[in-house]
């Protein structure tokens, strides 16, 4: 593979994994199926569906000066979900980001002010492992069934 098919199918990975909806569920199996190898899936879809928190995190605050979506936001988090989300955060980050969606954990997380070192980490390492488990996972079944 010569490096600007290498550079599209990596840049393909990045994408689907940045993509709301698609996020790392599809990026994986796609960027497998083009021909990019595990460990190159692993990275770029990774990088791609991580960027969004880093986006959020900066964006925020603007969002939050339009005095309609400021209110809006308030309005959104109960007491006792914040508190629970302030004792609980990195765990529950890790555990949902995948199956809701990083841009809605990202939004979720800036709402009930979790601290950005959490939101970083607990998204970074929950999209890193099920992107590895995903890899695994697709790999054994692609030699089962050839084998």
């Amino acid at each position: 593979m010569g490096a600007m098919d290498y550079a599209a199918r990596a840049a393909g990975a990045w994408l689907l994994g940045f993509a709301p909806f698609a996020e790392i569920y599809v990026a994986v199996p796609i960027a497998l199926a083009t021909g990019l190898d595990p460990a190159s899936v692993v990275v770029w879809a990774v990088a791609g569906n991580y960027a969004p928190v880093p986006l959020v995190h900066l964006l925020y605050e603007r969002l939050v000066a339009i005095p309609r979506v400021g209110r809006w936001f308030g309005r959104l988090v109960s007491e006792r979900f914040a508190a629970r989300i302030e004792r609980q955060g990195m765990w529950i980050v890790l555990l949902v980001t995948p199956w809701v969606g990083v841009w809605a954990v990202a939004v979720t997380a800036k709402v009930v002010r979790l601290r950005r070192r959490a939101l970083f980490g607990a998204t970074l390492l929950s999209i890193a492992l099920y992107a590895v488990v995903l890899v695994v996972l697709i790999e054994l079944g692609l030699q089962l069934g050839s084998g």
